[in-house]
Parts: structure tokens; C-alpha cells; sequence
């Protein structure tokens, strides 16, 4: 369950959130697209609809749990900005 986290989108995030700075957004964005990108590919290797779900729910509990930067929280979802099946 633990295939998203090692992304470089999680690992800014969490070198943010543990050292209480901001990051350059484009890193982030950079970042970010990776980690879409890999979930997209990823949804073709799981033989298991139920396996996927539960790699992306554990994904977003992991990004909920980081604390806060500069006043924001990194996990900052919602629990409706999630659909479940």
C-alpha cells in the first residue's frame, strides 16, 4: 500500500511539514505531476480494484496526518473530496 508515498510530490511535502518551510511551487508542480502520473499507470498494474483503492486511501491518510506549514496542512482534504466505491 505504501507505492505512492515514495514519490518526490510526498517526500516535499513531508521535508516541508517536518521543517516548517515552504517549497517552490514549481517543485511542487514538477512534483505533483509525477505523482498523478504515476497513479494513472499504476491503475493498469492492479489486478485488483480493491487493492488500488486501498493503496490511494492510505496515500491520502498518510498526506492528512503531515503537520502543519506556515499555517496550512499539507493534507488539508477534505473527506468528501474523495469518492468511494
Amino acid at each position: 500500500m505504501k507505492r505512492f508515498i515514495p514519490t518526490k510530490l510526498f517526500l516535499a511535502l513531508q521535508d516541508a511539514s517536518q521543517k516548517g518551510i515552504d517549497r517552490d511551487a514549481k517543485v511542487l508542480k514538477n512534483g505533483y505531476d509525477e505523482f498523478v502520473e504515476s497513479v494513472f499507470r499504476s491503475r493498469t498494474a492492479f489486478s485488483d480494484k480493491a487493492a488500488y483503492h486501498d493503496a490511494l486511501v492510505y496515500t491520502r491518510v498518510e498526506l492528512a496526518t503531515l503537520p502543519e506549514v506556515s499555517g496550512k496542512k499539507c493534507g488539508g482534504l477534505s473527506v468528501q473530496s474523495h469518492r468511494t466505491h
